[in-house]
């Protein structure tokens, strides 16, 4: 088993420490720097707005954005499978006659 790595990750001042697989520490730092990045401009962009909110909020634009992303790959994924069932089917054809 491998061995995790303790990091810490700063968003919207605080730190938040993570323990990651070594090779998913740049995407982590990544992932954090992100949404720091989204928390600040919508801070800037709505003032009065409680920091729990706006992280609340990206949180949930976030996960829409994933749920679509898995859509979009599912059905990409099936498309790829009809294209090499109906290759086999061809290839099939062409070698029985």
């Amino acid at each position: 088993m491998e061995e995790l790595l303790s990091i810490n990750i700063r968003i919207a001042g605080r730190n938040y420490p993570l323990s990651v697989l070594p090779e998913d520490e740049e995407t982590a730092r990544e992932a954090g720097r992100l949404v720091n990045e989204r928390f600040l401009g919508e801070k800037n962009k709505k003032k009065k707005r409680d920091d729990m909110d706006i992280l609340a909020v990206i949180a949930v634009m976030n996960t829409v954005r994933w749920l679509n992303a898995r859509s979009e790959k599912l059905a990409l994924q099936e498309k790829i499978t009809q294209r090499i069932t109906r290759l086999d089917e061809l290839i099939d054809s062409t070698l029985t006659t």
